[in-house]
């Protein structure tokens, strides 16, 4: 299909439609295009509607292209964006910082508010690639010559988010079969590569099962990590053994640095003797640990019977 760039001046002098064959563009000062109060549904406080809008500015600033904008002129002549809300602040804040655009194309739209309401929906709504599918493009760009800081500014990434998929985009098929799969989160995956290395899809399927024995369907990067133990009750051991170690006599220190030095066969068939405050103090540090332990292991037992109840009302809800 065809494009046939119009003036300004034929906006609403012509039909603003296609036929068969052309379709129409018209080259409007972006500073006339604008918004109808209430009409977009973006919340521009966002933090990732304020990134998006800054993207479209760095695209603008650099010459890169933009898709056009979809706009309508009113009765009274004003010209106002139905889709490309966020290209319309992006190219004026390009503009506002230096960049020279006397002319931007825009697509006319005709139809009802419904319709209006509709387009931007749908624009609103556009499907998204998967993490594992920028991945692979990251390292497409690579492969192109780009270096990760050129790939985060054209992608408005940070360069350590880059670097992060790349190398999701480099694990082996195994663990992007998981990842593709939905079994295993992204971020997952690349803290598992980076951990593990070449192990790192015998340890993704080692969590797998042992999520799905906890009632989870999959791996995500908390989950793989052991729930941290409460501050106070770690600080409450802590001094325990602070308070237990602080009566131990200058000599014992010195004679247990040279027992560290000794090999281990030697170590353990010598005896030392303490007092008995600090053998109290840490006893009572192992009875706090032990107890910090079984109250941890209680509380996920709860939490997996009640992942698993869930389940099973989901089950039996699906099944009805």
């Amino acid at each position: 299909m065809a494009f046939v760039i119009k003036p300004l001046k034929n906006f609403t002098a012509e039909p603003q439609g296609q036929d068969n064959k052309k379709l129409y563009l018209y080259q409007i000062d972006p500073m006339l295009l604008e918004e109808e109060e209430g009409f977009n549904l973006r919340y521009y406080e966002d933090s990732k509607v304020v990134a998006h809008i800054e993207a479209f500015s760095d695209s603008y600033l650099e010459g890169r292209y933009v898709p056009p904008m979809v706009v309508r002129a009113l009765e009274d002549g004003r010209i106002v964006v139905i889709e490309g809300h966020c290209r319309r602040r992006g190219i004026r804040l390009a503009i506002e910082r230096g960049a020279q655009i006397p002319l931007v194309s825009v697509i006319p739209f005709r139809g009802n508010d419904a319709e209006r309401v509709e387009l931007m929906l749908r624009s609103a709504q556009g499907l998204r690639l998967e993490t594992l599918d920028i991945a692979r493009g990251y390292l497409r760009l690579l492969n192109m010559g780009l270096d990760v800081g050129e790939i985060a500014a054209s992608q408005g990434k940070t360069a350590a988010r880059v670097e992060q998929l790349l190398v999701l985009a480099c694990a082996g098929e195994e663990i992007q079969a998981l990842v593709r799969s939905g079994q295993v989160s992204p971020d997952a995956a690349i803290e598992a590569v980076q951990k593990h290395g070449e192990d790192a899809g015998g340890a993704l399927t080692q969590e797998l099962d042992a999520a799905r024995q906890d009632g989870r369907r999959r791996v995500t990067k908390a989950s793989a990590r052991p729930p941290a133990l409460p501050r106070k009750a770690v600080e409450a051991v802590f001094a325990q053994v602070e308070a237990a170690l602080a009566v131990v006599p200058d000599d014992l220190r010195d004679h247990a640095a040279a027992l560290r030095a000794l090999p281990h066969e030697q170590r353990a068939a010598r005896t030392v003797e303490v007092k008995a405050d600090v053998l109290i103090g840490l006893v009572q540090a192992m009875s706090e640990i032990e107890a910090m332990k079984a109250e941890h292991a209680r509380k996920q037992a709860a939490r997996v019977a009640a992942a698993q109840a869930q389940a099973t009302v989901s089950f039996t809800s699906t099944t009805l």
